[in-house]
């Protein structure tokens, strides 16, 4: 039993959310990008190490991607680069919209744009990482772990720039207005 004039811990959470909503929404979306980021590293490290490792032996050069199976893994690799960074960018999307930041506006404009910023992000990352990972590999000479922290750091990248495009411009809560009470003519006496 709660004492007259004591605030329970919850009230004070409760509490500090509303005053500091920003902040707030920050700590949920990390949480969300978290269980994204495990979906991501998950579905890579099984798709590039098991499902698709027999296509690591065959490189790609093709327009602005090229991954080399001694350097930076083949085609099996730029695959799990794709496919994983997709499912968590569904997964942070589905999860944000609502939970995140309470989206009200047009969703048809949010995924539209939301697309956009994803495939350019995916794009970016799948041609930058065989560089980033040839970079990391050549001081830890390691290229399993040079292609994790290279997928690590794509997704800090990804998350400076998600986050801030999807509360101000991509998950935006709109205030709706009612509409306004015709005023009455006024009558002639």
């Amino acid at each position: 039993m709660e004492q007259e004039g004591k605030v329970s811990f919850i009230d004070k959470l409760k509490a500090f959310m509303k005053k500091h909503a920003g902040i707030w929404q920050l700590i949920k979306f990390t949480l969300i990008s978290c269980i994204a980021a495990v979906v991501e590293i998950t579905s890579y490290m099984l798709l590039d190490s098991v499902f698709l490792k027999k296509l690591n032996n065959q490189a790609v050069n093709w327009f602005i991607f090229h991954y080399d199976p001694a350097t930076t893994g083949g085609l099996g690799t730029m695959i799990a680069f794709l496919v994983s960074t997709t499912l968590a960018q569904i997964v942070s999307f589905i999860t944000n919209r609502k939970k995140t930041f309470n989206a009200n506006n047009n969703l048809a404009f949010s995924v539209t744009v939301y697309v956009i910023m994803m495939v350019s992000i995916i794009l970016l990352q799948t041609w930058s990482g065989p560089i980033i990972v040839t970079w990391f590999d050549s001081f830890i000479h390691n290229s399993g772990v040079s292609g994790f922290l290279g997928k690590f750091l794509w997704m800090f990248i990804s998350f400076l720039i998600v986050f801030p495009m999807n509360k101000y411009v991509i998950m935006r809560r709109v205030d709706k207005k009612e509409p306004e009470e015709e005023e009455a003519p006024a009558q002639a006496e």
